[in-house]
């Protein structure tokens, strides 16, 4: 993700979320330790964005949000593959997030990407007081293949 990817990743944001991150936000994760990657269609349109901190073997995914045209599309899964295999590359093997517990759809692929249930953080989201479930994917011993669906 770049800087002038933020005109079209902002209104994904705004309506993925009720408490969308700020451009500011976005900006303080464009450098090591966090990394943030664009999807986009046809080199210029963005079609989602994942956001994430790799910290040696650790990985914690900050956000992942698809456009509401392409949403269950494959859009996000793919952009979590290639989050999972750009850390694997430079050692990340431990992969965390939270989610809200009434999101199922991002559930839903959460668990199909390999991710199981760890705990809940209750009240963790001030927003609205739902609780955050919290998602793991351990790779250690694992060989994973290479995929990537956009520029960084």
């Amino acid at each position: 993700m770049e800087e002038g990817d933020l005109p079209q990743v902002l209104p994904i944001e705004r309506s993925s979320f009720p408490t969308p991150w700020t451009a500011k936000a976005f900006l303080q994760e464009m450098t090591p330790p966090s990394f943030s990657f664009v999807s986009v269609q046809e080199g210029e349109r963005v079609l989602g964005y994942v956001v994430f901190r790799l910290i040696l073997e650790e990985v914690h995914i900050l956000n992942l949000a698809v456009a509401p045209p392409w949403r269950r599309q494959g859009v996000g899964r793919e952009l979590l593959r290639f989050c999972v295999d750009f850390c694997w590359r430079r050692g990340g093997i431990l992969f965390s997030l939270e989610v809200r517990e009434g999101n199922l759809p991002a559930i839903g692929l959460y668990r199909k990407m390999g991710f199981a249930l760890r705990g809940r953080r209750p009240g963790y989201y001030r927003d609205t007081g739902e609780d955050a479930l919290l998602m793991e994917l351990y790779l250690g011993g694992q060989i994973r293949a290479p995929h990537g669906p956009g520029r960084g």
